[in-house]
């Protein structure tokens, strides 16, 4: 891309809806595995049977079908073999996110092509990995957060602007700003997370597109590559999304 140019990228809310439909019969693990899945951006339809999962598949195609192995009369890898079987569907991508680690299920699963088979973790983010590689074609490794968190951009030649952080991951973020520098510019950016105390950490970043104008259903703005972060940093970044993906979750348990 072209020094200057406009990110050509299509805005979220003008990209089809990427549902993903989870199945699964025990209404605890449904419902975290959703909020989940939620929070990560992604439309999700629920449904606690095989049978009605493939009557919501003749109403319309989901991005990738999410199952647990243990459901009523027709099992996830029964569902699985109907789905990869029928030319309508067999393009779909369907994981297998279950509570049973029965090797011999897993054998079978992995033979009629599933997308991968994942038994129940605290680790969240190898759902969220393994939906990315089976459903992007640029997929991400970790979880992209919307947020609202102050930033300082320090640019040499241009005044320090106060913007905002409306997403970020591990690896980078989108500043929200009215003046965004131009593509591939390197920049010191003093961040703000609530863990990290008055002073924030300043983070070197390199921009990978701009939003100079803005494109219709998106804000103006600049999407950053984090590079070299401390340690230190980093475990920061980690730790706040973290907290407002997975304890949160956690939080709505408690008071559910």
């Amino acid at each position: 891309m072209k020094t200057g140019a406009l990110h050509t990228e299509k805005p979220e809310t003008m990209r089809e809806k990427r549902i993903i439909l989870v199945v699964d019969g025990n209404p605890v693990s449904q419902f975290y595995t959703c909020l989940f899945l939620q929070r990560c951006n992604y439309h999700v339809i629920s449904v606690r049977t095989a049978e009605d999962a493939l009557l919501i598949m003749e109403l319309t195609t989901p991005l990738i079908v999410v199952t647990e192995v243990i459901l009523q009369q027709m099992s996830g890898v029964e569902l699985l073999k109907h789905v990869k079987q029928d030319p309508r569907t067999r393009n779909v991508p369907v994981l297998i996110y279950t509570s049973s680690d029965a090797k011999a299920e897993f054998d079978v699963c992995q033979a009629a092509g599933c997308a991968g088979y994942f038994v129940h973790t605290s680790d969240r983010n190898l759902l969220y990995e393994a939906i990315q590689q089976a459903t992007e074609t640029k997929p991400r490794r970790f979880i992209r957060l919307k947020t609202g968190l102050d930033v300082v951009v320090m640019a040499p030649g241009i005044a320090d602007q106060a913007a905002l952080v409306t997403a970020i991951s591990e690896h980078g973020m989108f500043v929200r700003t009215k003046q965004p520098l131009p593509n591939r510019t390197t920049a010191l950016f003093a961040l703000y997370l609530p863990n990290a105390g008055v002073k924030g950490i300043m983070l070197k970043g390199k921009v990978l597109y701009s939003h100079a104008v803005p494109v219709p259903g998106t804000n103006s703005g600049m999407g950053v590559k984090f590079l070299n972060v401390r340690p230190d940093d980093d475990a920061m970044i980690k730790a706040y999304i973290e907290e407002k993906t997975m304890n949160s979750i956690d939080t709505d348990r408690q008071t559910s």
